[in-house]
């Protein structure tokens, strides 16, 4: 199989690169088990570090996927799954509305025809958001909630699912989506985006950095290890188009905690490390933004094929200080 992943120098894409070399194979849309045989993995700058494997080709591409005749080489040998993964996050896309629309919308329309006039009809596994969801919600949001986002970025992933589900009943590739909660920790320095932001609640103090949380200690947020998101990438692509029924999109059932339970967490770290200190100071565009997003979210379709959440968040602690050691100190910077 030849398996492209767009996004691949990126947090998510990273971790599922891992995973899937780690894996080697993956079910095609007859249900067969096939093994990976070539890695065409796609993003705006070459990749930092090229994995290898020993039965499969890496094949890494630099490029963006707003230029056609980028979009047109990565397909034009013929895919037979793809993970796209690329966007802009919510941040830059409520302050540059173009550059937004492009990344977030256009740029996956392209990839979608790209594949439609090649053929082959590859599975497409798309990483949507719990952004797609907003406004007035009930506690627990599971699949059928109807889909009122309120930012820009979380109406670009709900437009796309919308491809998705249309070019699947048309037979042009064989997609489905994942709704991704907040997807924690990234390493390295803090970043303008919302999710980061919450990332950054435990990452900082773990680091022994002071960090601001402008959210409400009470505020519920849904949270998935980023393993977990690797995992379940994976395993949302090797369904049958029969698990997903009259629509192409899952949500990824999490975990959810307050930044008040994460600040609780921390504090068995403590006698490990020195750790920062969270500063509790009210930001109401990053609440307003948090709180119209679900509160807890689940899925039954996801459910019912073994697809769960983290059991505690301790776990996801422990996964990132893991890999942190791995990496050693310069992760950190």
């Amino acid at each position: 199989m030849r398996v492209l992943v767009t996004g691949a120098g990126g947090f998510i894409g990273g971790h599922l690169l891992a995973a899937l070399l780690a894996r080697a194979a993956l079910r095609d849309r007859d249900g067969r088990t096939r093994p990976v045989e070539e890695l065409v993995l796609a993003d705006r700058a070459p990749l930092a570090r090229l994995p290898s494997h020993p039965t499969i080709r890496i094949r890494p591409e630099a490029g963006d996927l707003c230029d056609p005749d980028f979009v047109e080489r990565l397909v034009s040998a013929g895919v037979d799954s793809v993970f796209a993964l690329a966007a802009t996050l919510t941040s830059e896309a409520e302050t540059d509305f173009e550059k937004g629309l492009a990344v977030n919308v256009h740029a996956p329309m392209r990839l979608l025809d790209a594949c439609r006039r090649r053929g082959g009809v590859p599975k497409l596994v798309f990483a949507s958001s719990i952004a797609a969801f907003g406004g007035p919600l009930p506690d627990v949001v599971d699949d059928e909630v109807a889909q009122t986002p309120r930012t820009s970025y979380g109406t670009h992933k709900a437009i796309v699912e919308r491809l998705i589900d249309d070019y699947a009943r048309h037979g042009f590739v064989d997609g489905r989506s994942l709704r991704l909660p907040v997807v924690l920790i990234r390493p390295g320095m803090p970043a303008p985006s919302v999710s980061d932001r919450v990332a950054a609640i435990v990452r900082e103090p773990l680091l022994g950095r002071d960090v601001v949380c402008g959210l409400a200690p009470d505020t519920r947020i849904p949270v998935a290890s980023v393993r977990r998101v690797a995992a379940a990438l994976l395993d949302v692509h090797d369904l049958p188009a029969a698990a997903f029924g009259h629509t192409r999109a899952m949500n990824l059932p999490a975990l959810t905690v307050t930044p008040a339970e994460m600040a609780a967490a921390l504090c068995r770290y403590g006698a490990q490390r020195r750790l920062g200190r969270i500063i509790w100071h009210p930001d109401a565009r990053l609440q307003a933004v948090v709180d119209g997003w679900p509160g807890g979210f689940v899925s039954e379709r996801a459910a019912r094929h073994g697809i769960r959440s983290d059991l505690r968040f301790e776990d996801i602690v422990d996964a990132f200080l893991e890999e942190q050691r791995a990496e050693g100190p310069e992760r950190s910077r």
